[in-house]
């Protein structure tokens, strides 16, 4: 499945970590509008994690359980506030 992490927060993510159920992948930084896609196997159940840290070191957190059955492409977005939304990308 792909997994993408889009940065619209207005601020520089650090130390982002996506982890699922069959590993964890990670950058040292995101730019605000810039998006990361990554391939990763299909694995159940189909849970993910996704973790970074602001400019001043606070850490950001969220699980998502999209279910038994892993959808085709997921989008983990941060928004304003540091608010890490999920939504499947194509059925």
């Amino acid at each position: 499945m792909d997994v993408s992490v889009a940065n619209r927060s207005g601020e520089k993510l650090y130390s982002l970590v996506v982890s699922g159920p069959k590993g964890t992948f990670g950058l040292p930084e995101l730019r605000d509008g810039q998006t990361h896609r990554r391939t990763v196997p299909i694995a159940s159940p189909c849970k993910f994690s996704v973790t970074f840290r602001d400019a001043q070191g606070k850490t950001y957190s969220a699980d998502y359980d999209l279910g038994e059955k892993c959808p085709v492409e997921e989008l983990f977005e941060v928004g304003a506030g540091m608010t890490i939304s999920s939504r499947p990308g194509r059925p």
